[in-house]
């Protein structure tokens, strides 16, 4: 049976970044954008309580077990030992399918982007100014919002009747108490929005997995690569808690996520710190040009970790965070704009 803690970022994938040394304890230097640079025991780096485990599923943490113990420790260990062939690539696919979706990033970035929707919905609608304006249009009779409102109440005929007759009772002194009234009611579910998210999140995160560990549509866009083991001269490679980097066509060339519209360059997994696969599309043009410690940092939500405790990783955590996101505020702002609209209209 599973444990009360679990890692979100295995362990075997972690001590490619360990401090050296013969020490009973494994531990790595963690540059946390929150906390002062210290080494920490691997057993505490990327591990919650009870993170793979809810009523309805609770041997998912034993399921990653029993695949990391079979396929993935000995296939990073291949990999570390420069072992790689064509046979290998339908593991790999499965590896970073896999890697790409089980750590706690991916579990706050669904957090935060449902967080900033609902609470941009909460925020508009919580006031009454805003309210109004949104609501005015559709307070007629010709709007099915409106319509399927009526219906549900009692003595909906006569009200309907009513209105008919008197739609100026859907203005000025009767209609403003009601949206004071109903602005309250909506500022008032801001408290539990959060909790309420993160409980559903969790459980869509843990079905997912449940279902595969490594799910397939992902995978497949993982096996058309052609991979290669990439040697990082300088040493400086780090492990990001977003684990996997991606380069994309596009602005927003680094991403955390692979979006099924982005158009991949390459994917890169770091294995030790001087060592990192990579996964192509198209042409092999030999190994990344760009700073990737800068780019794996900026990508990360909270922190990475490093086998060594340098000036240029303390830097580096100012960058942390600052291309995290999926979504960004303004994309938030549209698509909200957008949901509403169609919610006032009826629209699914």
């Amino acid at each position: 049976m599973a444990g009360v803690y679990q890692h979100f970022i295995p362990r075997f994938l972690q001590k490619g970044f360990r401090i050296p040394g013969n020490g009973s304890e494994v531990r790595s230097w963690l540059y946390d954008r929150r906390r002062e640079v210290r080494k920490t025991n691997l057993k505490a780096i990327g591990m919650e309580g009870h993170f793979y485990a809810v009523g309805a599923e609770p041997d998912l943490d034993d399921k990653i077990t029993m695949a990391e113990e079979k396929v993935f420790t000995p296939l990073i260990d291949g990999l570390r030992r420069g072992e790689l062939d064509g046979q290998g690539v339908s593991e790999i696919a499965d590896l970073l399918a896999h890697f790409e979706i089980r750590s706690r990033h991916v579990r706050q970035n669904m957090e935060s982007t449902g967080d900033a929707c609902i609470s941009y919905i909460l925020q508009r609608m919580a006031d009454p100014k805003a309210l109004s304006q949104l609501l005015r249009p559709h307070l007629n009779l010709e709007s099915p919002a409106f319509a399927q409102a009526i219906g549900e109440v009692a003595n909906a005929d006569q009200l309907k009747q009513l209105l008919a007759q008197r739609p100026d009772l859907l203005t000025g002194e009767f209609f403003e108490p009601l949206i004071q009234m109903a602005a309250a009611q909506i500022a008032a579910l801001g408290p539990s929005n959060k909790q309420m998210i993160a409980r559903a999140v969790k459980h869509s995160h843990i079905r997912v997995m449940s279902e595969s560990i490594s799910p397939e549509k992902r995978a497949d866009r993982f096996r058309s690569l052609s991979y290669s083991l990439e040697s990082y001269a300088p040493g400086d490679l780090t492990l990001g808690d977003s684990i996997v980097l991606f380069h994309v066509k596009g602005e927003r060339a680094f991403s955390p996520f692979l979006d099924k519209e982005d158009d991949l360059i390459h994917v890169v997994l770091p294995l030790t710190s001087s060592l990192f696969l990579m996964g192509t599309t198209g042409v092999y043009r030999g190994p990344p040009t760009y700073d990737m410690p800068r780019e794996i940092a900026r990508c990360c939500m909270d922190y990475f970790i490093a086998s060594e405790n340098k000036p240029l990783f303390t830097e580096l955590t100012h960058q942390i965070g600052s291309n995290s996101q999926w979504v960004s505020e303004a994309e938030v702002d549209g698509i909200m704009e957008e949901v509403i609209q169609k919610l006032m209209q009826g629209e699914s």
